[in-house]
């Protein structure tokens, strides 16, 4: 069994949803930490994480500072979005489906992520690496991120899907 940490300088949490029915806006979180563990055999077992609800960015102040209002995410009352896996499945070598609980603004519900896995490496600094490469999509009323406005179209301000992408380095603990 090993033991594996979130590498927060080489990982990354985005999310896109539709604005206006038109075009994607993407943001990030900057702030995700956590944990993996995997067998004798090297294969993925168990994974959390939590990403802090005040790292969002999403290169606009006042965007930013809405989607961390009671509005959206409520990031006084709740500063994280946290993930624990309840089972891991590997469909070949490299590729996973995980499965677990997503928590956001107090809202846990089970979601499964896709799940790319890369083979470990030694650095050269001597530390064992690994990668990872997660996708989902949920839809945000479920969670409690309800805010929107209807256009005269029928289509949405904020839209309801949202699609997460994870890609994290992972190192061993020693």
């Amino acid at each position: 069994m090993t033991n594996w940490t979130i590498d927060t300088a080489h990982s990354e949490t985005s999310f896109s949803v539709k604005h206006m029915g038109l075009s994607n806006v993407r943001g990030n979180f900057e702030t995700t930490t956590g944990t993996a563990v995997t067998d004798a055999e090297g294969k993925l077992t168990e994974v959390t994480a939590v990403i802090e609800v005040a790292s969002i960015d999403t290169r606009n102040g006042d965007r930013d500072a809405h989607l961390k209002s009671a509005d959206f995410f409520d990031a006084e009352k709740f500063p994280t979005i946290t993930f624990k896996s309840t089972s891991v499945t590997p469909k070949d070598d490299e590729e996973y489906s995980i499965k677990g609980d997503l928590t956001i603004k107090g809202t846990t519900r089970p979601v499964a992520f896709d799940a790319e896995v890369a083979a470990p490496i030694d650095d050269p600094y001597g530390l064992k690496r690994s990668g990872a490469s997660l996708s989902l999509s949920i839809d945000r009323r479920d969670f409690g991120l309800a805010w929107s406005q209807a256009l005269a179209n029928g289509s949405l301000v904020v839209g309801n899907k949202i699609k997460i992408n994870v890609d994290a380095e992972i190192t061993a603990t020693k």
